[in-house]
């Protein structure tokens, strides 16, 4: 079987040609999105980090107290939504509307005590790495839905280039370590290094790839409409005296425990409107892979009635693998011990590009590369992408804020675009010199 289709052409150089002509022509532009990627998924922890107002004693979280001071202090603006802290040492996160300009800001507050420390622009270092990644913040419409498909559909070219690399790699793709010492040139050094973290990362790329890939299906295809009931195996005895109850959130939140098996509120969504108050939670066991939307349980908050109670693992497999898609994705499943091995992940994978493409230009036959236009307009369009990039991510801050953004925030993103445009600059530097030293076209 092997001799045959190494007559027609499958052969272990082809594989390892398509390998590299795919990671040349996407590889920048995957670096790109793996690098901005890696760090949305600490964003709210470098916020953390940066801001003391977004840090906080711990202890248990006293949802009436944050929802009582807010309106202590302002009136005019509406409490939307209130967020369990994230991790041990957060505040409260908190989304207020104001009554005055309609913009949405965040609000930070004690959770023991209620206390607002502070209210901020919507804007901060989790929203630009969160939009950059998701979508380049390209808009159309008021939509970020040609953005969103625009980059998702990278997840078919990565999704390619891991099928050739562990094609070629083979049995060799269990090697875990490489001899990066007494490397005699550059050469041997990129080979190795790219081998070392692809190997360490392909499993990550994969669900990367794949989770990628199920965003742009989504476009298409979204998920079906929540539709809430009461499920007649849930029970549940109202207060009797429910009107004389002076911490109604919290009793909610309490019941809305006993309703599901280890369900454990971490959202409460108030819609002052209709009179309803929303808890969102997540589950013990494989819940711990959904969204906490994926567990909704509705009452009337001036009774105290139950309106409803949402699960998504009732619903069809569609709306289930949305539902896991973003805690897989983002890493956010297992609290901050994943991020962490997420964020390491995600830059071995982001410098496995960056040397994979080192290796490209430095090492690999001229005669593998695509032609000089399929290079050229790859490199052309990545840097449309992110020119209009700074454009709409322009917009988007205008959106938001109404004052310059924190100090904080200027720098990181400062630092991130620096380090980015001159790794890029470096990469484009090799590639047009090893496209450019012969005259002729290659191809």
């Amino acid at each position: 079987l092997v001799s045959i289709l190494k007559k027609k052409g499958l052969s272990k150089s082809l594989f390892f040609r398509l390998h590299a002509w795919t990671g040349i022509i996407f590889g920048p532009m995957l670096y790109v999105i793996c690098l901005g990627g890696s760090f949305a998924v600490i964003s709210n922890e470098i916020d953390w980090l940066f801001n003391p107002n977004i840090k906080s004693q711990s202890g248990d979280m006293n949802w009436d107290l944050v929802y009582k001071k807010f309106y202590e202090s302002y009136s005019d603006y509406e409490l939307t939504t209130m967020k369990s802290p994230r991790h041990k040492g957060f505040a409260v996160h908190s989304y207020a509307r104001s009554k005055i300009d309609k913009k949405t800001y965040r609000v930070f507050s004690n959770p023991v005590s209620g206390e607002v420390q502070s209210i901020e622009s919507f804007w901060n270092v989790q929203r630009f790495f969160r939009s950059f990644h998701r979508r380049f913040f390209i808009t159309f419409q008021n939509s970020g839905r040609p953005g969103i498909l625009f980059v998702s559909l990278y997840g078919i070219p990565l999704l390619i280039v891991i099928i050739l690399g562990v094609r070629v790699q083979g049995k060799k793709i269990l090697k875990l370590v490489y001899n990066l010492r007494g490397n005699r040139n550059n050469k041997k050094l990129f080979s190795n290094s790219h081998l070392l973290l692809s190997n360490w990362s392909w499993v990550f790329a994969l669900i990367i790839a794949l989770t990628g890939i199920w965003y742009a299906i989504e476009i298409f295809k979204p998920p079906p409409s929540i539709k809430t009931k009461i499920n007649p195996t849930f029970s549940y005895d109202n207060h009797s005296d429910y009107g004389g109850i002076n911490d109604k959130i919290n009793y909610l939140t309490n019941v809305s425990s006993s309703l599901i098996n280890g369900f454990k509120p971490d959202t409460v969504r108030l819609d002052k409107k209709n009179d309803l108050i929303q808890i969102h939670g997540k589950t013990d066991g494989l819940g711990v892979f959904l969204r906490s939307r994926a567990n909704i349980i509705a009452f009337d908050y001036g009774t105290g009635n139950l309106r409803s109670i949402y699960r998504t693992v009732d619903t069809n497999s569609h709306k289930i693998i949305s539902d896991i898609a973003d805690p897989i994705h983002f890493g956010v499943w297992g609290g901050l011990y994943t991020q962490v091995i997420w964020f390491t992940l995600g830059l071995i994978l982001s410098f496995a590009v960056m040397a994979g493409l080192m290796l490209a230009a430095k090492r690999i036959p001229v005669r593998y590369h695509p032609s000089k236009l399929a290079f050229n307009c790859s490199v052309l369009l990545l840097f449309l992408v992110l020119f209009y990039s700074l454009y709409g991510g322009y917009e988007e801050y205008s959106r938001y804020a109404e004052t310059n953004p924190k100090l904080y925030i200027k720098f990181v993103i400062f630092t991130f675009s620096a380090f980015l445009v001159f790794s890029l600059c470096i990469l484009i530097k090799l590639f047009r010199l090893a496209l450019y030293k012969n005259n002729k076209r290659l191809s």
